[in-house]
Parts: structure tokens; C-alpha cells; sequence
């Protein structure tokens, strides 16, 4: 089927035909919406994730409702120290009556109802241990933070409370705590700032699958249903050639989402309140130059492999329902390996995609590179990418090609 002409030098019949794939590339206005929309889609999501973290931490004092307060004056006056907006209401005659006062409160706006039940004072002054009833809504999401702050405002006064009773009674409150523990966080808001970006490296190679999806199918199975296929392969180049222009083409707009991406988080970041959470601007210009090297070779690889899927398939909806899938699984497998925190031995970097999501992580947080192994895992993404491109250049030569549409 192809007609290669061995007089032509492949530099004078490689060139017209990138050329020409380049700008039917960049012509696809839904190609290029798409990288566009995705590339600034989760940018976008993490500064509103993070404008709401921040709304919630600064919220007002949640709204608290202690029942029965009059049975023990001494814990509304502990709840009042613990930021919480508290309202005392006087508890029911039986056990039955509170607890449907107490699902009245809660209806009310309350996110937590404290409940003392009858008969508490009295426990308490023998030294007994009388009961609090937490009421809660599960399905309020700010229920969970009002009820850790009541908790834990709870124990403060139940830890001093024993030790009065310990001391009355002669005996050191150290005699029963042996230790005492303290939590010091010694990270600095740059490496907080690290855990953020260490989760964009899986986003940023699905910017590559996702950005050169649309283009990817059309100029493969999309030109074959037009019949505009059989035109390339009659003209005098090697299949490899018009493999390769077509990969170029696919993988820069796959590689223009991607690094418009890390381009739009670097510009949205000071927009984010990276101060109120203890985080600082991380990422550096050098850093950002550093990713989109990077994602380079494998934007070319991603490239020839979703041409030659779609290649294969029977029709352009085909095509399209192969590649959203393929798109799927490897990013899948990047997360699941991230998420496990899956320590990976060197040598690993060697393979494709495994190897780009630990460069990325390093490049984005700042840390030193190994500089040969970046060198000989490039090597061999550029070497896979060269071998699936001689190997759709002899796919294109099959006639059984075309009859697929």
C-alpha cells in the first residue's frame, strides 16, 4: 500500500508531512477545548478545595446544646471555655423525655447536644461515674469537628477533676500517669507544601492522556473513516514517517495540556491560603522547567500508543471507547502504588510512567535528581516510542488496514 520513494531523502518527505499534522492538529478546536478545560480543571479544584479547608477551620463556634446543665453547673462552664457557642436548656423528667428533647435541639441547628442525665450531681459527689450523652447528626458534616472540640474539652476537665480527687486523697496524680506525651511538628511549611504537590505527578500524566485523546482517534481512525488515510499512504514516504509526524502532532497538544497545568498552579497558588493552612509557595520556575522536560518522552510514547490503538480498532466510537479506558488504567496503577506508599527499588525508574511519576515528585518538591537514571529511563521511553513507531510503519503497509472501517 505505501509507495515509498527511495529517491526522496526522508528529511524532504518527513518535514511537508509533520507540517501538515501539526496544523491539522492545532486546527481541532474540540481538541484543543478539551486539553484547555482539563488542563485548568484541577488547578482550579484544588484552590477551591483549599478555600473551603480554610472556611471550615475559620468557621464560627459551632452551635452546642447542653441538656440538663442545671444537674452540673460545673460542665456548662467547662464546655463555655471551648470555643463553642453554648446554650443551656433545662432537662425533661424522664429519661424518655430527654432524649426526645435532645433530637428537638438537634433540629434546631445544634451540631452537638450534650445530655446529663437525672441523678448525675449525686453520682458525681460519691465519686461515681455518671454518664454525658453525646447527640449528634451523622449526616451534618460539621457535627464531626463540634464533636471532637466537646470530647476533647470533656477530658480536660475529666484529667483535672481526678487529680483534685487524687491530691485529696494523698496520692500524686503522677502515680497513675507515668508520661506524659507531647506532639512536636518539626516540618517546615515548604516540606507541607511537598505533600501537595507530590499528588500532581498522576494528574499531570493524565493531562497527557487526556489532552491528546481527541486527536489521537481523529487523525488515526477518524482519517481512515474519511478515507483520507489511504491519500497519506499513496504519497512517496515510509509508514514510520507518517507514524512519527502523526505521534509529534498528537503528543504535543497531549504535552501542551499537561504543561499548561503545572503552569496554571504555579499562577494560582498565591491565590491560594497556603499561610492559614502552615504551607508556603513551593514550587519554583526551575522546578516547573524541570516537569515539563520530563514529560517530554513520555507525552511522544503516550502518543504512538493511543494511534496505534485506535489504529486497530473497527470504528471512531471504537476508537474512543479503547483509548478512555486505556487512559484509565495506568493512571489507576500510578495511584494505587501512591497511595500504598509502595517503596520501589531504583532500577524501577527504568520503566515507563513508574519512572516519570518519581522524577516529577522530585523535580515539583525540589530535590536533587539522579541524573543518570533520568538519563538511561528517558533512553528507554524514547526506545519503546521508537520500536511501536517502526511497528505501526509496518501496520500501515497491511491493506486489511483500511478494510477495518
Amino acid at each position: 500500500m505505501n509507495n515509498e520513494n527511495p529517491n526522496f531523502g526522508w528529511r524532504y518527505t518527513l518535514v511537508p508531512v509533520l507540517k501538515k499534522e501539526l496544523t491539522e492538529a492545532w486546527r481541532d478546536k474540540r481538541a484543543l477545548l478539551t486539553a484547555v478545560c482539563f488542563a485548568l480543571l484541577f488547578p482550579a479544584m484544588m484552590t477551591a478545595m483549599m478555600l473551603f479547608t480554610v472556611k471550615e477551620k475559620v468557621q464560627k463556634e459551632p452551635q452546642v446544646a447542653i441538656l440538663g446543665g442545671e444537674r452540673a453547673p460545673y460542665l456548662a462552664n467547662l464546655l463555655r471555655k471551648g470555643k463553642v457557642e453554648l446554650t443551656e436548656h433545662k432537662g425533661a423528667d424522664d429519661r424518655a423525655g430527654d432524649h426526645e428533647q435532645a433530637k428537638a435541639l438537634l433540629q434546631q441547628g445544634n451540631k452537638v447536644v450534650v445530655l446529663v442525665e437525672e441523678g448525675f450531681a449525686d453520682a458525681y459527689m460519691n465519686q461515681r461515674a455518671p454518664r454525658l450523652y453525646l447527640y449528634r447528626d451523622g449526616g451534618d458534616s460539621g457535627s464531626g469537628a463540634a464533636v471532637r472540640r466537646v470530647r476533647s474539652q470533656l477530658a480536660q476537665g475529666r484529667q483535672l477533676v481526678t487529680a483534685q480527687r487524687l491530691t485529696a486523697q494523698g496520692v500524686s496524680p503522677g502515680s497513675i500517669s507515668p508520661w506524659q506525651v507531647q506532639e512536636r511538628d518539626i516540618s517546615t511549611p515548604s516540606a507541607r507544601s511537598g505533600l501537595i504537590l507530590r499528588a500532581l505527578p498522576g494528574l499531570l500524566i493524565l493531562g497527557l492522556f487526556v489532552g491528546s485523546l481527541a486527536t489521537s482517534v481523529d487523525t488515526s481512525a477518524g482519517e481512515r473513516e474519511r478515507l483520507s488515510l489511504e491519500t497519506l499512504l499513496l504519497q512517496p514516504l515510509a509508514g514510520w514517517q507518517l507514524v512519527l509526524a502523526k505521534s509529534v502532532a498528537v503528543a504535543s497538544l497531549g504535552w501542551f495540556g499537561a504543561s499548561l497545568s503545572i503552569i496554571a498552579l504555579a499562577c494560582m497558588m498565591p491565590l491560594m491560603p497556603l499561610t492559614e493552612l502552615g504551607m508556603q509557595h513551593a514550587l519554583t520556575v526551575q522546578g516547573i522547567l524541570n516537569v515539563l522536560l520530563l514529560l517530554a518522552p513520555i507525552a511522544l510514547l503516550v502518543a504512538v500508543l493511543q494511534i496505534l490503538l485506535a489504529l486497530r480498532s473497527q470504528s471512531f466510537k471504537d476508537a474512543q471507547t479503547q483509548l478512555s479506558i486505556f487512559q484509565i488504567l495506568p493512571v489507576v496503577l500510578l495511584t494505587g502504588i501512591d497511595v500504598a506508599q509502595v517503596e520501589l527499588a531504583e532500577a524501577w525508574q527504568l520503566v515507563p510512567l513508574l519512572g516519570q511519576q518519581q522524577w516529577l515528585k522530585a523535580a515539583l518538591v525540589g530535590e536533587p535528581l539522579n541524573l543518570a537514571l533520568v538519563a538511561a529511563g528517558t533512553l528507554v521511553t524514547l526506545a519503546i516510542a521508537g520500536l511501536a513507531i517502526v511497528a505501526g510503519g509496518h501496520a500501515l503497509r497491511r491493506e486489511a488496514l483500511l478494510s477495518n472501517c
